[in-house]
């Protein structure tokens, strides 16, 4: 993508005498008077004008939260290209735009819930698009997780907004279940059956504790599944029975076979309207975070679903039901079909096989989300450092609009 197209430095006498002036008329002070005022207008002529590409979900395009976050967008000066999605092919058409003028675009934003950002996603990989596309996230669905996990609010549009077109550029790793990508998570299991029977009546009303609270309603369906699993060597716990087996090139791989109750595959660290299934996940590491929960005893259940809620692996009673491990990737074999949602993406299979691409994208995000990434401390000194370059080019554009407001 091409970078921000600043206009021609100007002097920082003018640019000055800009700002005071219009200050001045704000408080009613003579033409160079230096009381100092907060001034909106001066921060937005210092922001870089981008050019962006907005595939925004269509009912979620319509409502007040969305307009006037677009609105702030438009208010400061950036350019906007807006497709209004109803459908997967409008999103793959949207893809296909932004990857045919790549070179015109600075931003994709993707608007809409996990599903829409996940279609995005799929478009992306499946197009082979640069790996230097940037992504930017606006949160308009009922959980938001991916969202959440970036620290990205979605009770504040226009803070989103920001974060969209101001935020740090950073490269993520995406993953694949089967070959469908995902940034979030794959989940499968219990909670998994219960996420697909959420009325989405209820999702409306209460939002992501809706998938919580219908899991409590449905203990009484709780089943294992049969499964085998292989991944490359790497340390579990003790108390679960992995197997060493050599596999030619690939080195050692480890198998286990036993009861599954619930899996989750993570990019990113939570998934189910809040659930920390991996909540030490690193979006940035080229690896896979793997939760998987064996045989639960079903008055347990609602224990074990606040302690994935929570993100707590210290619960001794479940201790010796959840297992971790952190690989780059993972073959699960069951003996009959596993639902797995990928980010909102419904799979049913006996075979996944679950892969990681390591940096295949750029995203936009907020210093707040260090803890999704290995690589973290430069996200604040990266954000100083964009608002440094930012205040000292101030550009004759913005400048500009400065004087006009200040006449």
């Amino acid at each position: 993508m091409r970078s921000a197209r600043l206009g021609p430095r100007v002097s920082s006498d003018r640019y000055a005498a800009a700002t005071n002036a219009l200050q001045a008329k704000r408080v009613g002070l003579p033409r160079g008077g230096s009381h100092s005022v907060t001034c909106r207008a001066e921060q937005q002529a210092r922001m870089g004008h981008k050019r962006v590409l907005l595939l925004a979900h269509g009912k979620k395009a319509e409502t007040p939260e969305f307009k006037e976050a677009y609105a702030w967008l438009e208010k400061v000066g950036h350019h906007i290209d807006l497709m209004k999605t109803g459908s997967p092919e409008d999103m793959s058409k949207g893809v296909k735009k932004l990857i045919a003028h790549f070179d015109d675009y600075d931003i994709l934003i993707a608007a809409g819930g996990d599903g829409t950002i996940n279609q995005v996603v799929n478009e992306l990989v499946d197009q082979d698009a640069p790996k230097d596309t940037c992504l930017a996230v606006l949160p308009l669905g009922t959980a938001n997780d991916f969202a959440t996990s970036l620290t990205i609010r979605d009770d504040n549009l226009v803070q989103a907004m920001q974060t969209a077109v101001q935020g740090v550029s950073k490269p993520v790793d995406v993953a694949t279940a089967n070959g469908k990508s995902f940034l979030n998570m794959a989940t499968g299991g219990f909670g998994t059956e219960a996420a697909k029977q959420t009325d989405s009546d209820l999702k409306d009303k209460v939002g992501g504790a809706a998938y919580l609270i219908t899991g409590m309603t449905k203990v009484h369906e709780l089943a294992s599944k049969h499964a085998k699993a292989r991944a490359p060597s790497t340390t579990h716990d003790s108390s679960t029975k992995w197997q060493k087996q050599e596999h030619g090139e690939k080195g050692t791989v480890d198998s286990w076979e036993g009861d599954l109750l619930v899996l989750a595959v993570g990019n990113a660290q939570q998934a189910g309207g809040g659930m920390k299934m991996c909540p030490e996940a690193k979006i940035d590491d080229g690896l896979l975070d793997i939760t998987y929960v064996q045989n639960v005893p079903p008055e347990k259940v609602p224990e074990l679903l606040q302690t994935l809620a929570m993100g707590g692996r210290d619960n001794d009673d479940l201790a010796e039901s959840i297992k971790t491990m952190r690989v780059p990737w993972l073959e699960v074999e069951c003996s009959d079909d596993l639902s797995i949602n990928c980010d909102g993406e419904p799979l049913n299979d006996k075979k996944y096989k679950f892969e990681i691409q390591k940096h295949r994208i750029r995203l936009m995000v907020p210093p707040t989300a260090k803890d999704l990434f290995q690589d973290s401390k430069d996200l604040e000194d990266k954000q100083r450092q964009k608002e440094k370059e930012l205040e000292a080019q101030a550009p004759a554009k913005a400048v500009e609009m400065l004087e006009n407001l200040a006449m």
